[in-house]
């Protein structure tokens, strides 16, 4: 887990949970990528370049925060919430 905003709290209330301090760290070998907030640096990841940290190239957008066509150029399985496949 990552956020900027929430990591440091939610290190203090549970400290057996694994977190990271980028985008890249959380999801380095990850077979899914969960995209639960609108911060910047989520938003402006380059899927190209983060395409070669997970496993897998999946990501779901629960925000739709992403750009749909960049994320499934670059070889990404793209889903976002509320939003129709295709």
């Amino acid at each position: 887990m990552t956020d900027p905003a929430a990591v440091e709290n939610s290190r203090r209330q549970w400290p057996q949970l694994d977190y990271a301090d980028t985008a890249e760290e959380a999801a380095e070998r990850a077979d899914a990528v969960l995209v639960l907030t609108e911060w910047k640096q989520y938003r402006q990841l380059d899927p190209v370049v983060f395409g070669d940290v997970v496993a897998q190239k999946r990501v779901l957008d629960g925000r739709n925060a992403l750009d749909r066509e960049a994320w499934t150029a670059a070889g990404w399985t793209y889903r976002a919430l509320g939003r129709r496949a295709g």
